[in-house]
């Protein structure tokens, strides 16, 4: 793959990015590399236009969260829609409207790439200018960058390991170095990610996170540049995006091993406590929509308001708007789809806090409405106790649950991990009585986990990469189908889930 942009235009192209106002440390203007790295500013400024970088149209403010991922995972009626959100939905990869979409994901994903290799290689090269703990910390945090970016890559364009681990995947660029790179075998790019994350996990072993917890506000007096952990790569979301890692590497006994290194850690379930439905279900003004405070690591996206109002509301343009068949969010056990999310479950927090009645003309069912606009007492304060109303998540508590449902070896302990993650969502247990069901009756935990993915991670990218993991799987039922007007179904294969690299890219 030939980097095309220069590593100059990068570090202008982040200066100019429009940062988060709380990671903003410096003005915007145009300075040299050189100029650049002579003051802590200057670093931060780099590491905070990465990280603006993350939270782009291309990645995770768009496409790789609640748009071109989430479509793909096949759960709304698209016949009304644009032409990009039907082809998405059909897999047509190659169309005109889609094939751009895949070539901005990776083109911005291995910018961001090169951009923190170079923060890195300037980390190493600075002499005094970071105290030793702040060059840790960057430096951990940019390996994370590295390796999450490789990992969404190869999930997204990669193949699974059970399908052919040494089937070729993706590039793994680890230098600064401008050139033609190649395409490493599955295997091989999944431990150059781990080696990242485990040199990331050490690197931050002395994050505030540890001590003090997310930090989520700022302090009169006091540098932001070690605060707001949530919107950073820190010692927590590395230890679940290996656990992330290694699940999707087919390790599955050391993707429990970190799971439960969080799970287990009362640290963890002090700084991340699990949603409190007595402050979420009673709070119409200004309700925390995302659970923020399971989120480990997010992104900010300034203008996520817009998100609801141009693409989830009923009255949204019909073109954009997206919405699941009228029966598919909630209904009696018979429903036709109920099974695929909420069905009778109605008492589920996240049905009575991230779903409404359509209102709209001809509109029917529910909408989405995790990213809907709150109300705050100042519209224009960007730093305040409401950050969450411009969060989206990337790295989740919930997560681990289900990754320690399905890496314990018996079911009965697995069950116990499922069964609380649905008390924190308030949801009945799956009783142990029938814990036999599970293997002959849903085929295993994939049907169960489908459905958990599907509710928790609607409009965050997260269930398109479980069910292309569980559809090509051997030993798992196909992954879950579309519910269109017509209420006929489409399911997903392993032709559907895995989109061709983008073209011009590969040399």
């Amino acid at each position: 793959m030939i980097m095309k942009s220069s590593i100059f235009v990068l570090i202008v192209m982040f200066l100019l990015s429009g940062c988060s106002d709380f990671l903003d440390v410096t003005p915007k203007d145009k300075q040299t590399s050189e100029q650049l790295y002579r003051t802590k500013n200057g670093f931060y400024t780099v590491a905070n236009g990465i990280y603006d970088g993350l939270s782009s149209v291309e990645l995770y403010g768009q496409q790789m969260s609640w748009e071109a991922i989430d479509i793909m995972s096949k759960r709304y009626v698209t016949t009304k829609a644009s032409l990009k959100f039907k082809d998405l939905c059909s897999n047509n990869y190659s169309s005109t409207y889609v094939s751009p979409v895949f070539t901005s994901i990776w083109k911005k994903a291995y910018e961001l790439i090169m951009a923190a290799n170079l923060l890195i290689e300037q980390v190493e090269q600075q002499h005094g200018i970071l105290t030793e703990q702040e060059a840790n910390l960057m430096k951990g945090e940019m390996l994370a960058v590295r390796a999450f970016l490789h990992l969404d890559m190869a999930r997204l364009f990669g193949p699974c390991w059970d399908n052919n681990p040494d089937a070729l995947s993706i590039p793994y660029h680890e230098s600064t170095e401008v050139t033609t790179l190649p395409l490493l075998s599955f295997s091989t790019v999944m431990e150059k990610i781990i080696r990242d994350f485990n040199d990331a996990e050490v690197l931050l072993a002395d994050d505030p996170v540890i001590t003090s917890g997310p930090l989520a506000s700022s302090v009169e007096g006091e540098s932001v540049q070690l605060r707001y952990r949530q919107f950073r790569f820190n010692y927590y979301s590395v230890i679940a995006l290996k656990a992330r890692a290694y699940l999707w590497g087919g390790n599955k006994e050391s993707a429990l091993v970190e799971a439960k290194r969080l799970l287990n850690d009362p640290k963890v379930h002090e700084y991340f406590p699990v949603v409190d439905p007595n402050k979420l279900l009673v709070n119409t003004t200004n309700p925390d929509r995302v659970f923020s405070s399971e989120v480990l690591t997010g992104v900010y996206v300034k203008k996520r308001d817009e998100i609801f109002s141009n693409y989830f509301a009923s009255t949204a343009p019909v073109s954009n708007f997206l919405q699941p068949h009228s029966t598919y969010v909630s209904g009696s056990q018979t429903s036709l789809f109920a099974h695929l999310l909420l069905g009778a479950e109605t008492m589920d927090y996240r049905f009575q806090s991230q779903w409404e009645g359509a209102s709209g003309v001809g509109a029917k069912g529910h909408v989405f409405t995790k990213y809907r606009t709150i109300d705050k007492p100042d519209p224009d304060d960007e730093d305040s106790e409401y950050f969450y109303s411009k969060m989206i998540p990337l790295v989740k508590l919930a997560e681990l649950y289900y990754i320690a449902t399905e890496c314990e070896p018996e079911l009965v302990d697995g069950l116990k991990w499922y069964n609380e993650i649905r008390g924190h969502r308030g949801c009945l247990a799956f009783p142990e009585a029938y814990a036999s069901m599970i293997p002959s009756y849903f085929g295993g935990w994939g049907m169960l986990l489908s459905q958990e993915y599907m509710r928790e991670f609607y409009g965050e990218g997260q269930a398109f990469f479980f069910l292309k993991r569980i559809t090509i799987m051997a030993g798992y039922p196909r992954g879950t189908v579309t519910p269109y007007d017509n209420g006929e179904s489409q399911s997903m294969s392993t032709l559907d889930v895995r989109p061709p690299l983008p073209e011009g890219e590969m040399k």
